[in-house]
């Protein structure tokens, strides 16, 4: 790989970008690892090898995100990519309290983010995430989100965020990994 830019950016139409997330999957079950990916000359990912299976988390829209920051080191010349998710979850019971805990205790958080543009990005395959922060609660007025709120999975990436690229479904371009629902 260059280490020298080769090519410039063309801006596309204003209606081109629609911020937020619309759902991701969060790699669990036994083994829950990624062992490799395939990338094609553009760099985004055509498949993902592994075990376990990604299970899918819909998003009150607007409500979460995926962000990346770089954090650089002049002196020893590195570079870390830090991908951070923030979810929120409405409707606080029993089931979301253990996915919380779940979610906390968990080692290495692996998952495929959805964009509102309907592109699908890789998050933390390399290292893998952990929840940084969050907070499950009631609420306190009426209209206050009662469930989990601002859970943070955060991570440090030797490389940016990749494109994946689905044709048909996410499944198709598993091996080794299940896909509970798409």
């Amino acid at each position: 790989m260059s280490c020298f830019i080769e090519e410039g950016y063309t801006l596309d139409c204003r209606n081109a970008s629609t911020g937020g997330i619309k759902a991701l999957w969060i790699l669990g079950a036994s083994g829950n690892t990624i062992s490799g990916w395939t990338s094609n000359v553009d760099n985004e990912i055509t498949s993902i090898s592994g075990a376990g299976t990604f299970y899918k988390f819909e998003l009150v829209k607007q409500s979460s995100s995926l962000t990346e920051a770089i954090a650089v080191n002049t002196t020893s010349q590195s570079v870390v990519f830090e991908p951070t998710l923030v979810i929120n979850l409405p409707k606080m019971n029993s089931n979301l309290r253990n996915l919380f805990q779940s979610l906390v205790s968990q080692n290495n958080i692996y998952a495929i983010v959805l964009d509102n543009n309907d592109r699908y990005w890789s998050y933390a395959f390399a290292n893998g995430g952990l929840v940084s922060s969050g907070t499950l609660q009631t609420g306190q007025a009426y209209a206050d989100l009662n469930g989990i709120s601002a859970l943070t999975i955060s991570a440090g990436e030797p490389n940016s965020t990749q494109e994946i690229v689905v044709t048909t479904t996410l499944a198709a371009i598993m091996t080794g990994i299940s896909v509970s629902a798409e």
